[in-house]
């Protein structure tokens, strides 16, 4: 009687194990991206192979040929996305129209929203598409190579800070406040934003308002070369200002800015170029 228990056991056993061998694995989720930097987030976590459409900014990786274009910032088409049959779609909070995230909603997909506006929101984005696309491994890889970057890049906001006006567009006059990136990003740097305080994430401000703050350095996220830009020849028209007497009139390439994923360190890194040594003549 024991053999006959012992065998029956054994083949239950052997049962349970070619059935639990023979069960699909979960299939990964079909993912469609509508943002440039979730798209990069999919890239960077190896994850591309979910991806089944993605908004078009032009930008797109060469790795991204064969994906499915489902519209541009202005142009989004359900229909496209719809025709993707996604399984979870990657939202951007404040830039995808929110009638359409809720349309997608209403039909069944499930909508997962992002807008990190401060260093700390990329480290938490990073981990949660690390559990969405499970790609933990790869998540925690990323994280740690950023943060252990940014925590090498920070420097102490002191009472000397430098002083610095950001300028992103000139006519009208465009800055940041703090509470989006960039600002966060120049605090990390130990400066200080002379318009930080504003509540809007981009505000414009008037010549004179520059004038009256008299940074200690102005900053244009632009493209063209420090000494033959425009925007900076019409500051050196101001020889009492503090960032003109002194020759701290600087340009840097904004996109190293502006997409917030675990690659933007490079910009902080080199925004933190431009500030040190005016913080180190100001001790």
């Amino acid at each position: 009687l024991g053999e006959v228990m012992r065998a029956g056991w054994l083949a239950g056993l052997l049962f349970f194990c070619l059935a639990l061998f023979s069960w699909p694995l979960a299939a990964s989720p079909r993912v469609v991206s509508l943002a440039p930097f979730l798209t990069d987030m999919v890239v960077q976590l190896d994850a591309v192979d979910q991806l089944v459409g993605v908004l078009d900014d032009g930008q797109l990786p060469a790795v991204l040929d064969a994906v499915p274009r489902v519209g541009s910032h202005q142009s989004l088409s359900r229909e496209l996305i719809l025709a993707q049959q996604p399984d979870l779609v990657l939202a951007w909070t404040s830039g995808n129209p929110p009638e359409l995230l809720s349309a997608l909603e209403s039909w069944g997909i499930r909508v997962e929203r992002f807008d990190p506006q401060r260093l700390a929101d990329i480290a938490d984005m990073t981990l949660q598409l690390g559990e969405l696309l499970d790609a933990r491994v790869e998540a925690d890889i990323l994280l740690a190579d950023y943060q252990g970057q940014l925590t090498a890049l920070r420097r102490p906001l002191t009472d000397d800070a430098p002083q610095v006006f950001i300028q992103l567009w000139n006519d009208p006059l465009y800055t940041v406040s703090d509470n989006q990136l960039i600002g966060d990003a120049l605090e990390h740097c130990g400066a200080r934003n002379v318009f930080g305080s504003l509540p809007i994430l981009a505000p414009q401000v008037g010549r004179e308002s520059v004038l009256a703050a008299d940074p200690d350095m102005i900053v244009v996220l632009d493209d063209g070369p420090t000494d033959q830009h425009p925007w900076l020849r019409q500051w050196q028209q101001f020889p009492q200002m503090r960032a003109v007497r002194n020759g701290q009139l600087k340009v840097m390439k904004g996109d190293v800015l502006v997409r917030p994923t675990p690659q933007i360190v490079q910009g902080v890194r080199a925004l933190c170029s431009l500030v040190e040594p005016q913080a180190e003549m100001r001790q």
